[in-house]
């Protein structure tokens, strides 16, 4: 005997400490329902944060989808030396379209929103900070807006053009997102609905 501990001498060394927490006998149903109901008080905790982290998910990705078409037009409009046009076509459609001289156009690339995502407005909620209006999904003065090698956005007639692109899906108010973009700089902004306001 050490410590406390009693010893007992058969073929080898067994100690009472050892066959306690060794033990096979298993679990008791009480231990059992313990922990199911732990799992069950996570899952109803976590379930809803986990679904509010897939609609913004989807809608970052359709976001991104739609400022890098925009980036492309407005990157190759100037390392080009051509105009580019930016054409959206509901519900979910881009394409990116070089002005060729001294007439025609080239589709250059063509892509779509993913995961139910569109153009659209989301009922109730306000303009963005930009302000540059909400009337419909593609919010422009006209469309279609074209990149130039400027380093600005504007109109069939060459005038600067602001407006907003809005995205979503039915019913999901915290996938609203939206991008403004302003003619004079070609600046590209993002917004996403937290719920309360735009936030970019």
């Amino acid at each position: 005997m050490s410590r406390g501990i009693s010893v007992a001498h058969q073929e080898g060394v067994t100690t009472n400490w050892r066959s306690r927490f060794l033990s096979t006998a298993g679990i008791s149903i009480v231990e059992m329902l313990v922990v199911a109901g732990i799992i069950a008080v996570l899952s109803t905790v976590a379930l809803p944060n986990f679904r509010a982290a897939i609609i913004g998910s989807r809608a970052d990705g359709a976001t991104t989808i739609t400022l890098n078409a925009m980036r492309v037009a407005r990157d190759r409009s100037i390392a080009e030396r051509r105009n580019f046009q930016v054409v959206f076509t509901l519900p979910n459609k881009i394409d990116v379209v070089r002005q060729e001289i001294p007439t025609g156009a080239t589709t250059v690339s063509t892509t779509y929103l993913e995961d139910g995502q569109k153009f659209m407005v989301t009922s109730g909620l306000p303009d963005t900070p930009d302000a540059f209006g909400n009337a419909s999904a593609i919010a422009f003065a006209s469309t279609p807006m074209a990149f130039t090698s400027e380093g600005t956005v504007v109109d069939t007639t060459g005038d600067p053009l602001n407006g907003t692109v809005f995205i979503g899906v039915p019913g999901q108010l915290t996938g609203a997102r939206a991008i403004t973009v302003l003619g004079a700089t070609a600046g590209l902004r993002t917004w996403r609905w937290d719920g309360r306001r735009w936030v970019d």
